[in-house]
Parts: C-alpha cells; structure tokens; sequence
C-alpha cells in the first residue's frame, strides 16, 4: 500500500513538487507517467475520498508507533534519543502526507466542485488537517503554503505557528462543506459509513486538541476556541462518534489485518514486539488492584517471568544507580508473566518469542488472557486481525477538556471530565468483542467502580499540580494503542511525572522533536535539517531540561 504507484495520486509530477526536483528533471518525470494512474482528469472523485482514507489510516500508524515507545507505552530499543530513530524512519509518514493526502486532496477539489460532492471536499480536509497538525507537532516548521500548489518545487518551511492557524481554517472550511447540500455522499466512508454529523464532531473535536495543544502560547484563544465547541455540544461525546479505523482479516492480496497483528503472529516467526515494563507495571501495581483493562490490552504467554541470564541477560543484576529501588527494572517481580523490557534496552533478542508478554485483544485484535500461559500458535487467534486503530476517541476528548478545565479555567469540571473519560475507556475496552473474552476473567462492574473511585479520592486530596499528573496518567492508559496523542501530552505537561528513564544514560533530555525526513532534507534545496532531537516545537515552552526524573 505504500508504492506511490498503487495510490490514487495525480502522478509523479506531484510528488516532484513535494521532493524538490528541478524542472528539467520535472519534464522527464512527466513523459514516464503511468497512462493507467488515476489523476483529476480520470479519476472518479470517490476514488480519491477513498484513498485519502486509507491513506490516513497508514500514515497514524506510521507515527502512532514513535510515540508510544517514546512514551513507554511499548518498548523503545534506544538506546538513546540520540540514535533511537533515524531520519528514513519518517520517510513514509512524509511521503504520504504530502505526495498522497494533499496531492489527492488538491485534484479531487476543482472535480468535487464541479460536481457539488461537498462532502467528498470535506472528507480531504480532514485528513489533511489530522496529517499536517501532526507532522508540526512531530517536527516542527514544515512547508505548507508552498506545498503542492503546481509552482514551487522547492517549498519553504512555514512556522508552524502559522501552519495550526491554516489548519483551524481548514477545519472550519471542512465543517462549512458539511453543512453543504451535496448531490450525493462518498460511495465509501470506512469511517462513519456516511453521516455528516459524525464528521462535523470530529473536526470540532481536532480543533479542540488544537486549541489545547497550543495553550503555553496562546492561553487566551486556546479558552476562548474550546468553550465555544463545548458550547455546541457538537464534538465527540460518546463511542458511536469514535474515529477509529476497523481492519478485516484477509492475510494476502492484500493484508487488510491490522498491521501490528500482522507482525507479531505468525507461524515462522512468533511474537516480535516487547511490551514496556513501566506500562505494564502502571496497570498492574499503582493502584489497589490491577487494572480492570490489563488482560484486553496484555496477554502473556508463560507463566512466570524470565528466570536466568539465558533468557534474559539482566536478571540478577542490580538497577543502575538512577534507577533506585522502586522503578521497575529487568522483571516484574511478583506479576508472572508480563515480561517486558525496560526503556532503550537494546541488547540481543534470546528464544523468547514464544514467552515473552504480547499485545492481547485491545485494541489490535490478539488474545484475551485468561490465565491461558500458552504460546501464540499461529495468525489464528483473537479476532483473527479485525483489531482497530483508536485515532481519537470520547473518552480522549474527555481527558482534554479535564486538562483545559484545570489548567485554563474552560467551561465544565476537571472531576467529571477525568471521571467520564475512564469510564468511557473501560467501555470501549471491555465491550470490544465481547465474544472473545472468558467471562470468568472480565472487568466486573464493580472493578471499574473501585477504579474509577480510588483515582477521584487521590485526586480530591491532591495539589493542582499533582491533579494534571492524575488526569495525564489516566488519559495515558486510556490512550493505548494511540502514540500520537502521548507523546504530545507528555511535551505539553511534562507528565506523567514518574516515567521509566533511559535504562542506559541518566538523562533528563526528553525527544522533543524528530528529525527531518530524507526524502525532505535531501531534495529539497531549501530544506536543512536539525542540529539534534532537542529542538522543540513552536507549542513547547517547558524547560529543556528536567522532563525526565
């Protein structure tokens, strides 16, 4: 799905634009155009609504995964921030934003116009407005008002100050189309099968985390904008307006499972992935008892946890010294079987893909863990792939607004929000199929009500401060499968104030920001790239050091 030739694009001449090329090169790229490529003047406009689609879902998971090792939601092999990620790491995020999303969104628009599919128009400004958004607050400047507009070939970066205003403009443009009489809706919309009001709570609900995003610079608008859409009431407010993309189960020609399944079981080569200790030791020990969520989001294959340096070469061994004695370190001692390991642990993989701890039935689609202990099989487990990728769900606009509520003063209360937003994350995690999940071991009622009062009374005694920590964390583990919003609200906030540190410096420089693309920097004339990855974004004003303790 990423060969730009197998995308509904309007052809190489776009992607020349993006990338930098001269115009003689141009010339010579556009006498090689596929004759059989869809472009504006073949294209059906429902073409282009649905790859745009399918081109949002891959590019969030493109970017989804960084920021949840980052966030040690999953295991970041590191070993340092220096040299986690490499510039080609973000080559298709890039490449997908600008030579699919905007390049689509651009030859669908003079035909959707024509033919008055204002519907088709908005779908695309979404998507472009979601992908753009995130490249600014992943990158930094980026180009935009120069981008794919059929003159430049080499696009200056724009603040990105400026890039969140045109995408607010965007959005409201987006919600305009959709107030529009159409003459017909996208012949597929895998999002929410056609309802326009769905669409409109989302795009209120994106300016919300704008708005928010933005709010150590522009504390005054950042207010005034989210009490204006919680005054609409029209945003995401329950799990029907969820934005999620649903995967089949299809294995080949094409792979429609979810990706990370995808990866991780199989025949020849068993589970890939590590799980984070740090979140796994979040869910199972910082409360009075393991969160009702653990067996949808884990599933572990073993019994017990790694015995000997054969399995894992760090048990025995004492923390380093940054570590102490309370941050979890090497095994979960006293949790069987969730073997996981620590943040930027780098070394060998040993024969553990058979007991090793393993994504479980939320969100990606794997296995509920009943106390099972059995290794994966084979791809035929859980939902066989038919997992999810949770973008933005209720339950995060619900954290947002308890953060907006106790840091600038918008309308309603921080209490309820923090409390509607968990409920709602255990609703979704422990309704999603339902009929895979050992009733014997499911969240109980009650469970989720002790949860959810342990976590008000520690935020009634808490101090302010300490109260943005409590709602950070909450939407932290409510986030998971979501990389992209973690990582914004860790730079935002600084918290969750207790995460794992880098198992192999003692450092309290966080990433702040990702270096460039390849594909940008090296074709693109007027395209630099950074000294390091501790440049910030234009929205974080927090200390350059002390993020970690």
């Amino acid at each position: 799905m990423n060969n730009i030739k197998n995308k509904i694009t309007i052809g190489i001449t776009m992607v020349s634009l993006l990338f930098g090329v001269g115009s003689c090169e141009t010339l010579e790229l556009e006498l090689l155009d596929d004759p059989n490529a869809l472009n504006s003047s073949n294209a059906s406009p429902d073409f282009f609504v649905s790859q745009i689609q399918l081109s949002l879902k891959d590019f969030f998971f493109e970017v989804t995964e960084p920021g949840q090792e980052l966030t040690r939601m999953v295991h970041m092999f590191g070993p340092l921030y220096q040299n986690a990620y490499a510039p080609s790491d973000f080559d298709t995020a890039w490449t997908i934003a600008y030579a699919e999303i905007m390049a689509d969104v651009r030859s669908l628009r003079p035909v959707a116009e024509e033919q008055e599919l204002y519907t088709h128009i908005a779908i695309g400004e979404i998507a472009e407005a979601y992908v753009i958004t995130t490249l600014v607050d992943f990158m930094g400047d980026i180009p935009y008002s120069e981008s794919n507009d059929g003159v430049t070939f080499n696009p200056v970066a724009d603040s990105g100050a400026s890039v969140y205003a045109n995408m607010l403009t965007l959005l409201d443009a987006a919600i305009a189309n959709l107030n529009r009489s159409e003459t017909r809706l996208p012949a597929e919309d895998f999002f929410y099968g056609g309802d326009e009001d769905k669409w409109i709570a989302l795009a209120n609900s994106l300016k919300i985390k704008i708005h928010l995003q933005q709010r150590l610079v522009e504390p005054a608008q950042s207010a005034a904008g989210i009490n204006a859409i919680v005054a609409s009431g029209d945003y995401i407010t329950d799990s029907d307006g969820d934005f999620t993309f649903r995967f089949g189960t299809t294995d080949t020609n094409p792979d429609s499972r979810h990706p990370i399944f995808a990866r991780n079981f199989t025949e020849s080569v068993g589970v890939t992935d590590y799980m984070s200790n740090h979140f796994m030791n979040l869910l199972l020990n910082e409360k009075a008892s393991p969160d009702p969520r653990t067996r949808y989001y884990y599933y572990r294959q073993r019994a017990t946890n790694a015995q000997n340096t054969v399995e894992q070469d760090c048990v025995g061994t004492l923390p380093p010294a940054w570590y102490g004695f309370t941050i979890p370190y090497c095994n979960l001692d006293g949790n069987p079987g969730y073997w996981g390991r620590d943040h930027g642990y780098e070394l060998g993989i040993p024969p553990d893909t058979g007991i090793r701890a393993t994504w479980g039935l939320y969100p990606v689609g794997g296995n509920f863990d009943a106390d099972n202990f059995e290794p994966i099989p084979d791809r035929n487990i859980g939902t066989v792939g038919a997992g999810f990728e949770p973008i933005m769900l209720s339950s995060f606009v619900d954290f947002m607004l308890a953060e907006a509520a106790l840091e600038l003063g918008t309308s309603g209360n921080a209490r309820a929000y923090l409390e509607s937003g968990i409920r709602a994350s255990m609703d979704k995690v422990t309704n999603f199929r339902t009929d895979l999940v050992d009733e014997t071991f499911a969240a109980t009622a009650a469970e989720i009500d002790a949860y959810v009062d342990e976590v008000l009374a520690s935020f009634d005694a808490a101090s302010a401060d300490d109260q943005l920590n409590i709602i950070i964390e909450e939407y932290f583990i409510a986030l998971y499968g979501n990389g992209v919003e973690a990582y914004n609200s860790y730079r935002r906030t600084g918290k969750p104030d207790d995460l794992q540190p880098l198992l192999r410096e003692d450092t309290d420089r966080f990433l702040r920001s990702f270096l460039y693309p390849d594909v940008y920097v090296n074709q693109n004339i007027n395209a630099s790239q950074k000294p390091d990855v501790f440049q910030k974004v234009f929205w974080d004003t927090n200390p350059d050091n002390g993020f970690i303790n």
